[in-house]
């Protein structure tokens, strides 16, 4: 399968099919594959800063070109190089962001070694890219928060990347994730007593359910690389406001198309083992949920009362 729209209609072809063949019998639908939309709605919230741009011209510029690898290392006596950038999953990109901060340093010192002429110009557009992003005090910042931000995603993509059956945890995990993304922007006090019902719908376009923009979450290594930039209160202030813009970006486009929209995975919690344990009652309705939805589409058969046991004499 591809991605969302191609699943949907691969679902409706199958779903036509499966009513013919037993009885006008439906597959239960819990929406197109979350990990496409989770990708994709990353790539939105960052597309506007074109970090992409940026590590792909720091790849290219040191990839498989010997006598400049060779003048890299002699120059910065770093032997680290970067890391390819993966534009059509940008959330495995973690490892690319963290291996460019590492080796940022050595990349001021082999362009400084350029413009002195001690090394010879590479004459690439990858060269005049990073040269332009060095001249940007917030390039760095921009790095530390795609890398903050990406942090979040890489537990659920490790976890969800499997064959396993592991449906009963993802509306938990999921929902945990978007409540994440939105700490770090919208009032505490609106999450506070949000459901996982809720949370698709929650409008992050409304003003007052947002912070203040100074007090926006950034993370620990962006606030650091902003202060190190020495860069003027109302840039501060702009950048802060874009990395807003980027999460509420991100975040909405995993609203529209969030399997927690649909009632089945949001009931099929109750398959977790911890919150059997933790909330039995709510577990036994959510079952009783799931059950209904099951014979409304022919999925099973009505007739056996809850808690009765068949008995058969001897």
């Amino acid at each position: 399968m591809d991605g969302p729209n191609v699943n949907f209609k691969v679902f409706d072809l199958f779903q036509s099919d499966y009513a013919d063949l037993y009885g006008g019998s439906r597959l239960i639908s819990v929406g197109s594959c979350g990990l496409h939309t989770l990708h994709n709605a990353f790539k939105t919230g960052f597309s506007m800063w074109q970090v992409d741009k940026l590590l792909k011209a720091i790849h290219t510029l040191l990839h498989n070109v010997p006598a400049r690898r060779e003048d890299y290392v002699k120059t910065t006596k770093s032997t680290l190089f970067p890391l390819a950038f993966c534009g059509h999953r940008w959330l495995e990109n973690l490892p690319v962001v963290e291996r460019a901060l590492g080796i940022w340093s050595s990349l001021l010192v082999y362009t400084n070694a350029v413009k002195t002429k001690q090394l010879p110009h590479p004459g690439t557009a990858s060269f005049d890219v990073i040269e332009d992003a060095q001249k940007d005090p917030l390039t760095v910042p921009k790095l530390q928060f795609f890398r903050s931000v990406a942090q979040l995603f890489d537990p659920f993509l490790r976890k969800y990347q499997t064959e396993e059956p592991v449906m009963p945890f993802l509306g938990k995990d999921l929902a945990k994730l978007i409540k994440s993304l939105m700490h770090r922007f919208v009032k505490r006090e609106v999450l506070q007593d949000i459901t996982t019902a809720q949370l698709p719908n929650l409008d992050i376009a409304e003003k007052k359910n947002l912070m203040q923009v100074h007090c926006v979450d950034i993370g620990l290594g962006a606030e650091a690389a902003l202060k190190s930039s020495k860069s003027s209160e109302l840039r501060v202030l702009e950048f802060k406001r874009d990395c807003m813009q980027g999460l509420s970006s991100i975040v909405r486009k995993i609203q529209q198309k969030s399997p927690l929209k649909y009632d089945t995975v949001r009931q099929m919690d109750c398959l977790d083992p911890t919150v059997m344990s933790s909330d039995p009652d709510r577990c036994k309705a959510k079952m009783k949920g799931l059950v209904q939805t099951f014979l409304l589409n022919r999925q099973l058969a009505g007739g056996v009362c809850a808690g009765r046991r068949s008995s058969r004499k001897g």
